[in-house]
This record gives structure tokens, sequence and C-alpha cells, in this order.
């Protein structure tokens, strides 16, 4: 949905060179990304309306949600991005591997397509299915015993109960995404996993917290699956189960591959770490020493 925010964008993006070309979000993207509710008008029209603007040259889609394979193909010189993600910027390493540069474009306030629909359609009236995906290792439980797939060896985090709880008391879905290399490494097996996973949902159920799902990846980084974080199979995964719109869903983690499992996945995204950041691609949202203090962000 065209609105004066966009005009103003681009057109001021067709002034930092002389081809300006437009990405746009498939029907496909739009529906990991937004939910299934999205989009309202559908691609092709999107597309030729993008076309008809003066300033604009080319439009090209993209099905992924983010554009970084494309932008691999058209190596911009610079690339334009909106000021509310200019933390994040998943496709900075494309585009400044192939000699291209960053233009962060001027916050157009008080103009969002979101808020032009919720007028419309009174769409806050209908609750969005939203969640907040939690790594484990380290943010559910500490991560000093190795290979963890016995109950002995759980140790809960400081806060962690406490933290959990407040999410359940509201209507996020509680997803849990974890690596899990020691079954593709024959540490144990998913059997083993499951057991423990039997465990940690009856343990947290009797505490009021309900988690709607636990998700791992059993490969070895070699493997070059889908699934293991930064790539993305996990959360995808669960937007198809569970309908979440990504948008107003959050990730924290402890590693540098979650946090940019959630970037690659326009997620908002929390730190559980006391250092400083050591990542030269991606940066979280936030960053907080315990899981308590990352929900009260989430909250507030």
């Amino acid at each position: 949905m065209l609105h004066i925010g966009h005009i103003k964008s681009l057109q001021e993006a067709k002034g930092k060179g002389d081809i300006l070309i437009v990405l746009v979000n498939s029907d496909q993207s739009i529906k990991k990304y937004k939910g299934p509710r999205r989009p309202i008008i559908p691609e092709n029209q999107r597309m030729e309306m993008i076309a008809a603007l003066e300033c604009v040259d080319y439009v090209v889609g993209f099905n992924e949600v983010n554009p970084k394979a494309i932008l691999e193909k058209i190596k911009p010189n610079v690339y334009c991005n909106a000021a509310n993600w200019s933390k994040i910027f998943i496709e900075k390493e494309v585009v400044e591997k192939n000699n291209g540069k960053i233009h962060v474009l001027k916050h157009q306030s008080n103009i969002s397509t979101s808020d032009i629909i919720k007028k419309i359609n009174n769409i806050h009236s209908i609750p969005a299915t939203k969640a907040i995906f939690l790594d484990r290792d380290g943010v559910i439980n500490h991560n000093n015993q190795g290979y963890i797939h016995k109950v002995d060896d759980f140790e809960f985090t400081p806060y962690a109960f406490e933290a959990l709880q407040k999410i359940s008391e509201t209507d996020y879905k509680i997803i849990i995404i974890t690596n899990q290399s020691g079954i593709g490494r024959k540490y144990f097996t998913e059997q083993d996993l499951q057991n423990l996973n039997n465990w940690l949902i009856k343990t947290l159920k009797e505490r009021g917290i309900n988690i709607n799902q636990i998700y791992h990846c059993p490969h070895l980084p070699e493997d070059s699956c889908s699934c293991r974080k930064p790539k993305i199979g996990m959360i995808l995964q669960a937007v198809e189960d569970f309908g979440i719109n990504l948008s107003e869903s959050w990730l924290i983690g402890d590693s540098n591959s979650d946090i940019l499992a959630g970037a690659e996945a326009n997620l908002k995204t929390i730190k559980i770490s006391n250092k400083p950041s050591t990542s030269s691609k991606v940066e979280a949202s936030y960053q907080v020493d315990n899981l308590l203090k990352a929900i009260k962000i989430i909250l507030s």
C-alpha cells in the first residue's frame, strides 16, 4: 500500500545513483514475514504501481525473507534501507563484499503502512500470532556441561523460571529453537533429547509455564542443512506451524549465530551476554545479562 513516505524514500534513493532498482517482496515472502493475513495487495499489482513511479527504473521481486540473494546478483553501488533497520542490516556484508555502500534513508515520521491498515480494518482488534523464540543452552540453562542431554546435567539459569512465567502471562508463543549437533556427532540420540524435552516441558508446566514447541537441529555444521542456526529453517517451520507474525516477534539467544538467525528472519533480537559483541556481521537490538531482563525489555 503506497503512501507518501514510500515516495519520499524512493526519490531520496534515486538521488544516490543513475538507476533505481526497487526490490519488492513477493506474496510468499510477505506471508512468511507478516503472517497469513498479508499481503492485502498481490505482488503483480504492487510491482506495477512501483514501476509506474517516475523515479523508478526497474522493479525486481524476491521470494526470500530478506533480499540478500538478489543483491548478490545485482551488486548495487548503493543499497538504501529504512532508518528503523539501520542497526541490523543483514544485507551489509553482501553489499560491501561487492564494493557497494549502505545508505540509511531519512525516517518518515508518523507514516506507516501498518497504521493505515489498522485504521482501515481496525486490525488492532484482531490479535496477531506472535512469538518469543528462545535458544536453550546458555539462555534457559547453563551451557557449561558440554553437550547437555541428561536431566542430571540440566541446570536452569538464574531468573529463568520467573522470566518464562512472565511470558506465559502474555499472548506470546514460547518456542525453543536449539542446535543439537551432539546427535550428529553420535554423543547422544534423538530419543535422549526427546526424553530431556519431555522432562523440561513437564517441569516448566508444573510452574505454570507452557512451552508451545521445541525445535532442534541434529546436524553437524558441515552438513549444510537449512535448519542449523544461523540459518532460519526452525523459525520458518514455526511460522508454518503456528502462523506467526515475525515482525511482531523476538529472538533471545546467547551466541552470534542466534542473533544472526534472528536478523536473517527479520526478528527483533536480544543477546544474553555480559561481554561486548565480537560479531562484525550483525548487532543485537539489545544486550543484557539474563533472561528476565530480556523479557522486561520485550514487555515494556
